[in-house]
Formats: structure tokens, C-alpha cells, sequence
């Protein structure tokens, strides 16, 4: 085999390669460029802890490259997080492709497994090779038949073997692993979600980020009334979702002095709708300091008492000028948990906690409250005065991708 026609693998020494594909991504015409690069520097900010790995896009995918392939695991785990991959597979590279170099390497990699039925995948994209996929897939395939005696079964085989060819380059790989899925992270702005120590958020937080979203995160918490346990889980939650949301800051406000107050001025039955109105007010005045452009909260409509459509229009209506998603405002409860599950914040989210909302809970919650009973409850309240404080005292914590690696 000549230099030009030589090839990497797995298990020679040689650097280590990682072909990921999208899918999404594929149809964002002109803007696609952008979306591309912003997925490489996110998987480049995932590998950082790898010395000598690179993400580059090539036409329609992009590629990973290790100095060797001793930590190709490791990427596969870091890239099992990368939002807008629809899957990736450790690959073979082969340069200056011929039918010979192709047939070669494609028995080189059947050597390496048993099987009985197989099949070949070959697709050509942005290259000067002459011979259609059609053709390729026949005579390796033949090649294939003829050296291991297998069966070619295109329906569910036991074995694939993949050839795609962009540039001067041919990749070859046997498995594909699913991916996140989505877009990546940094495409669709920057939001604020309110994150509880519960189920709900956390889930909803995932949710913006797999659409794109910058997530930062802003946790209430019951001191001094209540012990610290809901801000540490907090903590605990936003730096469980790191891989996913990469450049993450959560904010710490301190709510129970507020919360006193409310409950000293306003009938018990409104304190919970009350207690959210404030939290909004703060959590869009840090947004727009902080340069968010919405505000994300876990809310499922029926769910819970304050999650009613009259308490939710009297909730959302104090945010002026910022939009409030919901992205889990149709889901039901077992829905939301399968997907805790799924990611890991479910277990983290059950552990014991004193969240700020159950502090002064009341005996009664309204389902419906009335607009002039809440506007005559917060007559009583220096509401400027109360989010200023809340904002002069709040903690910013590094929930980020590098303060999980360091």
C-alpha cells in the first residue's frame, strides 16, 4: 500500500478518528456553516480534558481526531452528550481512495468479526471518486461474499459495514452510536430556568438545552428560614447537567426573607401564587441583567395547585418583557420522570430537601386567583425594593463544563 493510499485503524498505534453525522442541522441552508461550527467548538470544549483532540466539520459531518485511539471510549462518552449529533462511530480514514485500497480495508475489517449475513453501506458526498455507491456496494460486497462465505442480507444484518467518501478521503466504520439528537448548544440564545431541587425543572432545562439553548439557572432557596439542603441539591442538579449544557452559571437567591413578608400581609391562600409572582419579577431582572432572552420553568399544567391556567396567567403575567417557556407544559408527570430517569437527575432530584415553596405552606392553596385579590395582597409589599435586595445579595456558582472537569 502506498503513502497515499494508506490507511488509520483502530489498534495500530495510529491516531484515533471519530466520524459524527447530524441531521437537523443538514436543513439550516445558508446558516448551516454556523451551526456546524458551533458544534465542533462544543465538542472541543468536551474533549479538553484529551490533549491533542480536534473537532473539525467536513462536508456533512464532522470529525474527531485523537493523538491514538487509546481513549476512543472516552470520546464516546463525552460525545453521548453533544446535543445535534445524530450519531457518530469510530472510523477508519483512507486517503487517495482506489477500488483496490477500499476492497482491501473492507476485508481488513471483516477479518476482525464473525459473522453470517452482512451487508454494505457506501455513500459518496462532495467527492471526485468515479464509481457510484451502487457499484461500490457490489464489488465489495462480492469481495466481502467471496472471502468469509457470508450471506448478504440487506434487510437485518449482522454485520454493516459503512464507506463514505467526501474529499480525497474514504472513512470506514461498523457501528453507528446514537446521539443526543437536537441542536447544538449556543444556537437558539441564552435562557434562565428556574431550577428547583425537584424533578420538574432539571428535565425542562435539558429540554432548552437540546433545542439549542445557552442554559443558566437561578435556584430560590429558604435561608435563612429553612437549612441549606435545596441549594446544594441545586448545585448538585445544574452540575449533573454540565455535560449537556456546557457553559452554565446557576444563581443563588436567598427567598425567605421575602417569603416572611408575604406571609405577614396576604391571605394564606394566595401565598404559593404570590411566592411564584416574586420569583418571576427577580428571575426576569437577573435575566435581563445577565443577557438572557427568556425565562424556562418546569411547570405542567393541573400538575400542582399554582400550575392551574388562572394561576399560571397570574404567575406569568408580572414577566413585562421577557417570553416564560414552559417546555413541559403538556407532559404528564410520568412522562417528565421517565425522562429524569433517562438523564440522571431523577435520583439526584428525590433526595430529601427543604424547598422554599413548602416553607410557610399554607392549609389552602387557591386553584383560581382573583386579580384583585392579588393586586390587593401586594399593596403591602415594596416589590422594587424586595428585587433589588434579592439581586444585590444573589450567589453566582460555576456550574460549567470545566468546573466539573477541574
Amino acid at each position: 500500500m502506498t503513502p497515499e493510499q494508506s490507511s488509520t485503524r483502530p489498534g495500530d498505534g495510529s491516531p484515533g478518528l471519530v466520524l459524527a453525522h447530524y441531521q437537523e442541522i443538514g436543513l439550516k441552508g445558508r446558516n448551516r456553516s454556523f451551526f456546524e461550527r458551533t458544534l465542533a467548538s462544543n465538542i472541543a470544549l468536551q474533549l479538553e480534558a484529551l490533549p491533542g483532540a480536534t473537532a473539525k466539520p467536513i462536508p456533512g459531518r464532522l470529525l474527531v481526531r485523537l493523538p491514538d485511539d487509546s481513549h476512543t471510549d472516552e470520546v464516546i462518552r463525552h460525545m453521548s452528550t453533544a446535543f445535534g449529533l445524530s450519531s457518530f462511530s469510530p472510523a477508519i480514514e483512507l486517503h487517495s481512495p482506489t477500488m483496490e485500497s477500499i476492497i482491501r480495508t473492507a476485508l481488513t475489517l471483516a477479518d476482525k468479526t464473525a459473522f453470517d449475513s452482512f451487508k454494505v453501506r457506501a455513500r459518496r458526498g462532495n467527492s471526485s471518486f468515479e464509481t457510484k455507491s451502487i457499484d461500490i456496494n457490489i464489488a465489495v460486497g462480492s469481495a466481502i461474499q467471496e472471502h468469509t462465505g457470508a450471506r448478504v442480507d440487506l434487510g437485518s444484518p449482522d454485520w454493516t459495514c459503512y464507506i463514505e467518501l467526501t474529499g480525497n478521503r474514504a472513512y470506514f466504520y461498523t457501528r453507528k452510536i446514537p446521539g443526543p439528537g437536537g441542536l447544538p448548544v449556543g444556537t437558539s440564545g441564552r435562557v434562565l430556568t428556574l431550577l428547583s431541587g425537584g424533578i420538574d425543572s432539571p428535565v425542562a432545562a435539558w429540554r432548552m438545552a437540546r433545542r439549542g439553548s445557552s442554559v443558566d439557572f437561578v435556584h430560590f432557596h429558604g435561608q435563612p428560614f429553612a437549612d441549606p439542603s435545596s441549594a446544594r441539591q441545586a448545585t448538585q442538579l445544574a452540575k449533573h447537567l454540565a455535560p449537556w449544557t456546557l457553559r452554565s452559571r446557576l444563581w443563588m437567591i436567598q427567598f425567605g426573607d421575602i417569603q416572611s413578608e408575604i406571609v405577614t400581609s396576604a391571605p394564606q391562600e394566595l401565598r404559593i401564587v404570590l411566592y411564584r409572582r416574586m420569583m418571576m419579577r427577580i428571575s426576569e431582572a437577573l435575566a435581563l441583567r445577565e443577557g438572557a432572552q427568556a425565562l424556562v420553568t418546569g411547570e405542567c399544567l393541573g400538575q400542582v395547585a399554582s400550575q392551574t391556567l388562572p394561576n399560571l396567567t397570574s404567575i406569568g403575567e408580572v414577566v413585562e418583557t421577557l417570553p416564560v417557556l414552559r417546555p413541559l407544559i403538556g407532559f404528564d408527570k410520568l412522562e417528565i420522570e421517565a425522562t429524569g430517569k433517562s438523564i440522571g437527575t431523577y435520583e439526584i432530584s428525590i433526595q430529601p430537601h427543604q424547598d422554599c415553596c413548602v416553607l410557610f405552606i399554607p392549609r389552602q392553596v387557591s386553584t383560581a386567583v382573583r386579580a384583585v385579590d392579588i393586586a390587593q395582597a401586594e399593596t403591602a409589599l415594596d416589590i422594587p425594593a424586595l428585587v433589588d435586595k434579592a439581586l444585590a445579595n444573589a450567589e453566582r456558582v460555576d456550574v460549567g463544563l470545566r468546573s466539573i472537569i477541574d
